[in-house]
């Protein structure tokens, strides 16, 4: 499984511009909203913004993993956003998130969803990686740390 080839340039924010968790997700979702595997952007949208209600996705050390099921993602798609001065996100840890991987994933796939956020955490684990993010200068450059994860 290659999660780089489920992310795109367009999907790719290195310059978030909402002030709110709210705005931000929003963002990525209109990102996420840029592939065909998306069929309902606004079902999505909903999706994410109630899972983020129940519980933050603000893992700590800086990033979010926000993420939904539905039935209107037929194949799965990741966003990446940045924004380098960090976002109050009621993260696990109180910090700031300054990454943000948002996993929009069809119904059902359960094993390849888990797998696939075991793949994304990895990565976003690292130091360096996350040093890397924060420096990229092109959307490329991102999608590249994701790759022979």
């Amino acid at each position: 499984m290659d999660i780089h080839k489920m992310m795109s340039p367009n999907r790719v924010v290195l310059d978030l511009k909402g002030k709110t968790k709210e705005q931000v997700l929003v963002e990525l979702v209109e990102a996420q909203a840029t592939s065909e595997t998306v069929k309902n952007p606004d079902k999505l949208k909903k999706a994410i913004l109630e899972r983020e209600s129940i519980m933050s996705t603000g893992i700590g050390i800086s990033i979010a993993i926000p993420h939904a099921k539905i039935a209107d993602v037929t194949d799965f798609t990741l966003a990446v956003g940045r924004k380098k001065d960090g976002i109050d996100y009621d993260s696990l840890d109180g910090q700031p998130v300054k990454i943000i991987i948002m996993i929009a994933a069809p119904e059902g796939q359960q094993n390849t969803y888990l797998r696939v956020l075991a793949k994304v955490t990895h990565v976003l684990r690292d130091d360096g990686a996350r040093a890397k993010i924060l420096a990229a200068k092109a959307p490329e450059e991102v999608i590249a740390l994701f790759e022979n994860v």
